[in-house]
Order: C-alpha cells, then structure tokens, then sequence
C-alpha cells in the first residue's frame, strides 16, 4: 500500500503526514507510531517566505510526497543523507548531496517501504533570499537561482562546512523560548554554505528542464554509479538515455556541476573517503576496491579531491577531518 500527500507547502504537509500515518503534530513534531515505522518529521515555520522541516524516519510502507501545488515563488533546498544516526543508511549511493529546485520543478517523490529517510528540506522566497544577500553578488548561475523564471534543478554534493551546520541542527539543545530565533539562523547557515559550494560553478548559460529532462539524468546516474570501478563510456550512457551525447553533457554538467567523468571520479572518492574513515580498510584494499591497479595513480586522484593523501586521511581523527 502507497500512502499518497499532496501539500502546498511544507508545514501543510505536516498534518498531512501525520493523519495518514494517525498521529498528531504536537509543537510542529510528528513523531511515527510504532506499527507504522520509527522517526519523526520536525516542522518550522520562521515566517511565509522560510520555512525548514527536519525529516529523519523510516515507513513500513511505501511511500509518496507530491509538491504539485507548490508556490512558484518559492526555491527548494533538500539536503539529502544528512543526518547521522544509527539507523542511517550508508554507502556510496548515499552520500550527503542537496538538491536546489526552483519554480516550475514539480516532482513526485517515491520512497520505498523500510527505506530511512534523513534530510532537511528549506522552502524560501527567492525574493527574500536576494534580501539577505545583498545586490552585490554577481555571479551568474546564482542570479539565475535568484530571478528563479525557469524550472530548473541543481544538485550539489555536501561539504564537510555544511555537515557541521547540519550537525549543529540536529544536536543541540536550545531552549524553547529561542528555537524559532536559533533555528532560523542556522537555516540561513546551511543556505549561505549551499552557496560558497554553488558560485565555484562557471555555468553562464543555463536550459530550462522537464520531468522527463530530470528523470532521463538521475537514471544516468544511478546507471554511472552502477560500479565504481569502471565509468561506463558517454556512448554507453547516450544511448542508455536515448538523448544525444551533447545534449546529454550539457544538461549533465548543468545539474550536477561537472562533466560526467568528473563527477565519477569525485564521487568514487568520496567513497573511497568513506571506506577509509567508516571501514577502516587499508589505502591498498579501497583503491584495489575501486578498480585502481596503480595505487600511486589513486593516491594522485584521491588528494586531487579530498585534499590529503589517503594514507594521511586514514590517520586522521574525526575530528580533524
């Protein structure tokens, strides 16, 4: 069985949420009955041009959201895999990433039953958001973001500045008297690092997308991330999404920032960052694990995008990474 909501916003989704898993909202909290799954749904509403929601549960049943209804005004931040926890799911597939959409993006959100769900969802005016920046950045893809006159969607991997934001959320302790003031701050917190991510980014152009544009590029990437080992060629993905190579890199690199061997590369060392601080396996097992016979050519890629090299990495403590 799907449980289907369908909400303007989203706190409108909170009550929604709650009468279809039959619960209640109780200081913008939904917190899942035991015989429907474990978790909770935090809700705030800061004003009508920011609101944040705090996701972090898990169904036993399948699962749908649809945003058909959402205001053109307003832009979308979902900050996915965000949330440590014991039950949080790990792996390559899924590393924190946010997804910005602005007018026009209306996608159905399917979850499967028993998959856990950890994220936090920002919903701001896109006037508001200029107000709090200022009229003097001038960069071109987040002026784009800003006039938000297309459909458009962006997706940026995490950095370890908005972990600690995110981290910071989740963990403390602020009394009630002051969550509204501190929380909304720390939203603003989480926008502000989307953006230091966003303005590395050299796109001076950019094309409106489609369901079927968004659906064709998350497909090809589920289909590059398929093995870590070995990229598939952009001949292989070409005709895997039944859109020309040129078209299919342009729109590529527009959503997700890099060109697509790119954003392999970056990914699979991400991951392999991963199977260093969480596995605690050797330089040699995860580049042998990654499909890299020449541990001194992953060592090069790896420092390339982590920073440091793995074997320094691997000696590092949480807290200094």
């Amino acid at each position: 069985m799907k449980i289907e909501i369908k909400s303007k916003d989203g706190i409108g989704m909170l009550a929604a949420f709650a009468q279809k898993v039959g619960s209640t909202v109780e200081n913008g909290r939904v917190e899942v009955p035991e015989e429907v799954g474990v978790g909770f749904i935090q809700g705030y509403s800061f004003n009508e041009r920011l609101r944040m929601m705090i996701l972090n549960y898990q169904l036993h049943q399948d699962f749908a959201i649809s945003r058909s209804n959402q205001p053109t005004h307003m832009l979308l931040f979902n900050f996915q895999h965000i949330i440590n926890s014991p039950q949080s799911q790990t792996g390559a597939k899924f590393q924190p990433s946010v997804q910005i959409t602005t007018q026009g993006i209306n996608v159905e959100l399917f979850i499967p039953k028993n998959t856990i769900q950890n994220s936090i969802s920002l919903s701001i005016d896109a006037s508001y958001l200029r107000e709090l920046i200022g009229n003097r950045i001038d960069h071109p893809l987040v002026n784009t973001i800003l006039e938000n006159k297309q459909p458009l969607l962006f997706e940026e991997l995490v950095c370890i500045p908005l972990l600690e934001v995110v981290d910071d959320i989740v963990t403390s302790q602020v009394p009630m008297l002051l969550q509204d003031f501190y929380y909304k701050l720390k939203a603003q917190e989480l926008i502000c690092q989307l953006l230091i991510s966003l303005v590395s980014r050299d796109e001076k152009k950019v094309h409106a997308l489609n369901i079927a544009d968004i659906k064709m590029l998350y497909q090809v990437k589920e289909r590059l991330l398929d093995n870590l080992e070995e990229a598939p060629s952009i001949a292989e993905l070409s005709q895997f999404s039944g859109v020309s190579e040129t078209k299919l890199k342009r729109l590529f690199h527009q959503v997700f920032g890099k060109s697509i061997f790119q954003y392999f590369q970056n990914f699979r060392m991400q991951e392999a960052a991963r199977l260093l601080r969480e596995e605690r396996l050797s330089v040699s097992e995860v580049g042998y694990q990654l499909g890299f016979s020449n541990l001194g050519h992953f060592t090069k890629v790896f420092e390339a995008v982590i920073g440091v090299k793995p074997k320094k990495y691997s000696q590092l403590g949480h807290e200094d990474i």
